[in-house]
């Protein structure tokens, strides 16, 4: 599977050949007896392959450390469409919409005009799992008030096109974690979670119920959480792996980033000052000892 993620350049294959691993995995004599493979799994493998190459290759390191001897490393859970989600409206649509006080118009999806591009995820209708958005095709409203995009699927053809409820099932993207940033996912907090099931290993809301921190090692992060899913209650025990946390978590990390440059001055200037004080302690230790020795000098003379 890496070779066939090479051969495509680290772009996603097309749906007819993960429909044809999948069929080749399920009938593999490892897995004869046991659940069917879906397409929808092997689609998760290169997804996650796929960001972590990338965020191999393009993330700066992270300087925030939870304990002194660890490893950043790039998750490689988190699926990824391509960089920029772009939002393409149908010509007869109403030319922008609001979309959680970011605006949803031909050809980009931002804070403005003059906004960066911004990711989305999107809760299928189908299963209550969560996938990245690759296009936003359309927009409509309801004769409720509500407001429906239909988005085409990171991954995924027109069959799966879904229109979703804009307030409720889409939202910014998920954040994969880093080795560093177990300290920003704390009990309380709604995540974005890996949940690997006999059928099927899909991305679900949950929330943290217990954090348990551990010393960090070369393998990078060894924090366990417990979550509880909230589509069906369920609890595990999971690694930051697993994790993403929403992007409202950033501040935490800024702060922590803030106290960390705070200290990191503080240590500098007392060191500083200890040299000062031991610089001027040995210049007055010579300077003492300069009428001693002119009296001494006298004496014997």
């Amino acid at each position: 599977m890496e070779a066939i993620l090479q051969d495509h350049n680290n772009t996603m294959p097309a749906r007819e050949l993960l429909d044809a691993l999948a069929e080749k995995f399920s009938n593999s004599e490892e897995r004869k007896g046991k659940m069917m493979v879906q397409m929808k799994q092997v689609w998760n493998w290169f997804q996650n392959k796929r960001y972590a190459i990338r965020a191999k290759s393009t993330k700066p390191p992270v300087k925030l450390s939870a304990s002194p001897n660890f490893q950043i490393e790039p998750n490689p859970v988190r699926n990824v469409p391509q960089p920029v989600a772009t939002a393409v409206v149908a010509p007869n649509a109403a030319p922008a919409v609001k979309l959680s006080n970011f605006t949803l118009a031909s050809g980009s999806v931002g804070k403005g005009p003059d906004a960066s591009i911004m990711e989305f995820e999107a809760k299928s209708s189908r299963d209550g799992a969560w996938y990245d958005v690759a296009n936003f095709l359309s927009h409509r409203h309801l004769e409720t008030g509500d407001l429906e995009a239909l988005v085409r699927f990171s991954g995924f053809g027109v069959d799966e096109d879904e229109w979703l409820n804009i307030r409720k099932c889409i939202r910014q993207r998920s954040l994969p974690c880093e080795a560093s940033e177990c300290v920003a996912v704390l009990p309380g907090d709604l995540i974005l979670c890996f949940q690997e099931g006999k059928e099927q290993a899909l991305y679900y809301d949950a929330h943290v119920l217990d954090a348990q921190r551990r010393r960090h090692d070369v393998r990078g992060c060894r924090c366990r959480f417990l979550v509880r899913y909230d589509h069906d209650e369920s609890e595990e025990i999971v690694p930051l792996r697993k994790v993403c946390r929403r992007p409202e978590t950033d501040h935490r990390l800024q702060q922590l980033h803030a106290l960390k440059d705070a200290a990191a001055q503080v240590a500098q200037q007392h060191l500083q000052r200890a040299s000062g004080d031991s610089m001027n302690g040995a210049t007055g230790t010579q300077q003492g000892q300069i009428p001693a020795t002119l009296q001494k000098h006298q004496i014997s003379s």
